[in-house]
């Protein structure tokens, strides 16, 4: 072979090489992708299994105001900028405890509304934590502009530790759009009173 040859062979083949190799690379997902959190989806009213735990969203309320429930005397009323979205849920663990819940609201248009952390009887005030095989009820509470209602789904992550690298995410469509919803919003009721998380044996 000419040193010609050798040269455009070895040429051509490092061309290869070095386009197999960031080709390969275009594969390999980001570190973030490759460790978020892992979806389930389901709808409203009925039981989602996310694997690490199982949750039901029973019922999604809006008010103009919110208090906590059973403290040690009068709960101030917090008027929200907007209107307040309620959801209650039950919640129960698989395999271990789980003192990390918190919670998404991602509408249809993309906006995203983090529980509020003004109510302190919210599940994601740690209030109380699901434990194996016990169900927990409570209320997750979203402060939100009317007209960004559209189309809501929930997101619930639920972990063992502040690490959500590889936690189970439920994603819950509620079903909320159209007329209907035109109507909740239009006479959301005076106030909803947040309890503290239950337990149910």
């Amino acid at each position: 072979m000419s040193p010609f040859a050798r040269s455009a062979l070895t040429t051509f083949a490092t061309l290869t090489l070095l386009t197999l190799i960031v080709a390969a690379q275009s594969l390999v997902p980001e570190e973030t992708l490759a460790t978020e959190p892992i979806p389930h989806s389901g709808e409203m009213g009925e039981p989602l299994d996310a694997r690490r735990f199982t949750v039901t969203v029973e019922k999604v309320e809006f008010a103009e105001t919110v208090t906590d429930e059973g403290g040690f005397g009068p709960s101030e009323a917090i008027e929200a900028h907007g209107v307040w979205v309620v959801a209650t849920l039950e919640i129960t663990a698989a395999t271990a405890p789980l003192p990390n819940v918190d919670a998404e609201l991602v509408m249809g248009d993309g906006y995203v509304y983090a529980a509020s952390t003004w109510v302190n009887n919210g599940l994601n005030g740690g209030s109380s934590r699901p434990v194996p095989g016990i169900p927990v009820t409570g209320k997750l509470v979203f402060e939100v502009p009317e007209d960004r209602v559209t189309d809501p789904t929930l997101q619930v992550s639920a972990r063992t530790s502040i690490d959500e690298r590889l936690s189970a995410r439920a994603d819950i469509h509620l079903g909320l759009d159209g007329e209907q919803l035109d109507r909740r919003l239009a006479q959301p009721q005076k106030r909803i009173a947040v309890p503290a998380p239950t337990q149910t044996s």
